[in-house]
């Protein structure tokens, strides 16, 4: 590289186009220390990568100058702007972070450094890396937004000249940019580069639709355009009457914006109503409510079409009076009202903090949401499994349609659309969220699984002991919830595999006249390291999920001395007893449904630990192949437990005929968790009763009482083959 190559790519066309705007930009509130520093950050960056074109035939550095453009438009400070033009030194080329911090500053150099991608790294699929990237990115931006605020610029430019790329990378980036960058830009209130950003997506994935929306958007804005108009001539005109002053403009939806709606809600083009709509700026939040009755005076407001985002913002900060009103020639128009400072916060989101440094604006109040924001998915990260995991959790948790409930105490609390009970529980804390057994929404009794709509007061009600469920994962919606459930779930199945490993080993060791207790040290110590175990704790644990088998270990616990004399024949001087307080260790499949009083066996499941069987099931024949494996079992409760069993019934078909069997299931403490129609001849049906029921003693006599009924022809237990 000579300096005659350098000084090419300065005079390129393109590259000089590309630094005027930024310096365009920038003259307005940079001074001129700072002008300096960033033609250094220019010259250098171009050096730098001299050699590097893009697809489109330009000098690379013309994609670092447009990113730091994009971020000048939003008035960043000298650092991010200098960062921008350096985004990609680090990666790309043989500059280091040592040097950015010799030629510029320690916080350009890391600003550089935290969005340097992990080229390094290996990873077994495209998804892994994605995934990866992001929790690294996310680290940078729990240290300073900038870093994110970069990406978001980075992506942009990416985006708007994404027609240069492979069909198969302008689909996949697309869709990356529409479930994570896009939506990131909406949480920090960056609405011009989100809109951008999703209309470039949008025409990348869905070509011939965003042109059709697009079409008729032209077609439609000579009409809506003239009540528009209209309006904003009304509303001036009576603004002034109210003596109010403030700004009146219109504005235009997006065309992805239109296109998720119509999706959504399932809506032809002709029903959407805020394609163009107005925006009423006024001083003081006083006004706000004053500019609405006096709109209102003037068209009359739609029905539930009024959101108050002043009152109770959304959770990016976002604040602004949105109604829906019967405009001139019947169409319904948008408008939205919000103060001057409200307005510079909307349109700039977490950048205003560096736009606007006044004490009175909301400036911060918006980054310290984004900061809270950034922190809350750091937690949750810390206890997701994997990074993949977590990523798919986090794209869930960026959608921003919100609903607005309350606690019993008037609190409000914001969650995603779609939210159920079990996500407002886990929103308040963990403990209410696993400890839930039911809840009331305004006053009426509401399963956990229910979804919630704004507007909805809340409460809670737990047990003494934890309730959670697996299958809970399939009704919340927010990844906090979800992280919370599976983090628990983990817990109480590790607790419950320690309990039934130290019972299933106790149990072996006494066929042999010993008990864990009697153990010295020294046994344990040896059969830890035989088993290439960490702790007691991993090895009872592997027991109870049949990784190793509990008749062989308890020989090798034994002193040397005896291992040698013992029979090799392994015969357990007792049953396992079934107590209940297994937990998730104990299964009981759907092949037999095993019951109290059951004649049961028991097979060493890999994972999923002792599973029971009635004797008679058919598919012991199978199991009972791997005799080591099997287990003989006993009941012996110490708590109250319900299992489940189906009954058979041929029945005539009468009026009132099912209330009648399910009122002797009720009264007889059988409680019916499904029931399905088999079977249907003239005037006889075939029915079968999901049941949850104590024990046999009572089946039974739920039976007995079902065949006393005149319309009951048979009745009996399903037996499965």
């Amino acid at each position: 590289m000579t300096d005659s190559d350098v000084t090419a790519i300065l005079k390129h066309p393109a590259v000089v186009s590309a630094y005027k705007s930024l310096t365009n930009n920038t003259r307005s509130y940079l001074n001129q220390s700072q002008q300096l520093l960033l033609k250094k950050a220019f010259h250098f960056g171009a050096k730098a990568h001299c050699k590097q074109f893009r697809r489109s035939g330009e000098p690379y550095i013309t994609h670092p100058l447009t990113v730091a453009t994009i971020l000048s438009e939003l008035n960043f400070d000298i650092n991010t702007l200098c960062a921008a033009i350096l985004h990609d030194t680090i990666e790309d080329t043989e500059v280091t972070e040592r040097e950015l911090v010799k030629k510029f500053n320690k916080t350009v150099a890391y600003l550089v450094q935290a969005i340097t991608k992990l080229d390094k790294l290996k990873f077994r699929n495209l998804q892994e890396a994605q995934a990866e990237s992001f929790v690294k990115m996310l680290f940078a931006m729990a240290e300073d937004v900038r870093v994110i605020i970069i990406k978001l610029a980075d992506r942009l430019h990416n985006m708007r000249t994404i027609g240069a790329m492979s069909e198969s990378s302008r689909k996949r980036i697309a869709r990356e940019t529409l479930e994570v960058f896009a939506p990131i830009a909406e949480r920090l209130g960056l609405t011009k580069i989100q809109n951008e950003m999703q209309d470039h997506a949008f025409f990348a994935l869905h070509p011939n639709v965003a042109e059709k929306i697009s079409n008729n958007v032209r077609e439609i804005s000579g009409n809506r355009k003239q009540a528009i108009t209209k309006i904003h001539k009304k509303i001036v005109k009576a603004l002034l009457h109210s003596h109010l002053t403030g700004e009146v403009d219109g504005r235009q939806k997006s065309l992805y914006s239109i296109y998720n709606k119509q999706k959504k809600k399932n809506l032809s083009f002709e029903q959407i109503h805020d394609v163009f709509g107005i925006r009423v700026i006024v001083k003081t939040v006083q006004d706000c409510y004053i500019a609405l009755g006096v709109i209102h005076g003037l068209y009359a407001p739609r029905e539930h079409s009024f959101k108050d985002y002043i009152a109770i913002p959304k959770s990016n900060g976002y604040q602004s009076l949105h109604t829906l009103v019967t405009g001139p020639f019947g169409l319904a128009i948008e408008i939205q009202i919000r103060t001057v400072e409200m307005d510079k916060v909307c349109e700039s989101g977490v950048a205003a903090h560096w736009m606007y440094k006044t004490d009175n604006s909301d400036t911060s109040t918006r980054l310290n949401l984004a900061r809270n924001w950034l922190g809350s998915l750091l937690n949750l990260q810390k206890e997701t499994g994997s990074s993949l995991e977590f990523y798919e959790d986090m794209k869930r948790d960026l959608i921003t349609d919100e609903i607005y409930v309350f606690t019993p105490r008037g609190k409000i609390i914001q969650l995603p659309i779609n939210a159920t009970v079990l996500d407002f529980a886990f929103s308040i804390h963990t403990n209410i969220g696993i400890k839930a057994v039911s809840s009331k929404v305004n006053d009426e009794v509401a399963p956990l699984k229910q979804k919630l709509k704004t507007g909805q007061t809340i409460s809670i009600i737990t047990g003494d002991e934890i309730s959670l469920k697996t299958e809970w994962l399939q009704h919340v919606t927010t990844s906090k919830a979800r992280t919370a459930i599976r983090h628990s779930l983990k817990q109480i199945k590790d607790e419950d595999a320690i309990f039934v490993g130290h019972k299933m080993i106790d149990r072996a060791l006494d066929t042999y006249g010993y008990s864990f207790e009697s153990l010295d040290k020294r046994s344990i110590k040896r059969v830890l390291k035989y088993y290439k175990k960490d702790s007691m704790d991993e090895l009872l644990k592997s027991f109870a999920f049949a990784e190793l088998l509990p008749s062989i270990a308890a020989r090798k616990m034994l002193p040397l001395l005896k291992q040698r004399k013992i029979d090799k024949t392994y015969k357990p001087k007792e049953s396992f007893a079934i107590t209940g307080k297994e937990g998730s260790i104990i299964n009981y499949p759907q092949c037999c449904e095993p019951i109290v009083n059951d004649e049961v066996i028991g097979y060493l499941s890999h994972a999923k630990g002792i599973v029971v069987h009635r004797k008679n099931c058919a598919n012991l024949e199978e199991l009972e192949k791997s005799p080591e494996r099997m287990v003989k079992m006993k009941w012996d409760l110490e708590k109250n437990m319900m299992f489940q069993t189906t009954l058979k019934m041929d029945v005539i078909n009468k009026q009132g005929v099912l209330a009648k069997l399910a009122s002797v299931v009720a009264d007889n403490e059988g409680n019916i968790e499904r029931f399905e129609q088999v079977d249907r001849d003239g005037n006889y049906s075939g029915l079968e009763f999901h049941l949850s029921i104590a024990n046999t003693e009572k089946l039974e006599n739920i039976l007995y009482k079902l065949r006393q009924l005149p319309e009951v022809l048979k009745a009996s237990r399903k037996e499965f083959k």
